[in-house]
């Protein structure tokens, strides 16, 4: 588009915008009905509706994140008790658990050379067996 055809259009486009805002002005708004006091209030009443509408979501909101906070402050509470227990303690635990593993060591011990010697036994006689 060149240069001399950019005026033109854009008084064309400026005429053109202030024709439809005379129009709006005089014509539209001419037949227009005005708002009345009840349509005012019926305007009304439904957004007080809606914001009430809305103002019980984010209470509702509010208040299940209010609970989660609590949760979490009970669950913080009950670990810190578990990181509480003193040494005392811990070194009973461990004590116990040493003697519990000890008998079973034990007993493993000697459930291992039961099991060793059958093998064993079954290998000569087999190993006999063989032979003979």
């Amino acid at each position: 588009m060149s240069f001399d055809m950019i005026l033109p259009v854009t008084l064309a486009g400026l005429l053109s915008s202030i024709a439809a805002g005379l129009i709006e002005i005089f014509v539209f708004k001419k037949y227009r009905k005005p708002e009345t006091l009840g349509i005012r209030i019926n305007k009304l009443t439904s957004a007080l509706k809606e914001s009430s509408r809305l103002v019980s979501e984010v209470e509702g909101e509010i208040a299940e994140r209010q609970s989660l906070v609590a949760e979490l402050q009970r669950d913080a509470e009950r670990y810190q008790q578990l990181v509480t227990i003193n040494k005392e303690q811990v070194e009973a635990v461990t004590q116990l658990l040493q003697g519990e593993l000890r008998k079973e060591g034990s007993k493993s011990f000697w459930k291992g050379v039961l099991v060793n010697f059958i093998f064993f036994g079954l290998g000569v006689l087999f190993s006999w067996r063989l032979v003979v």
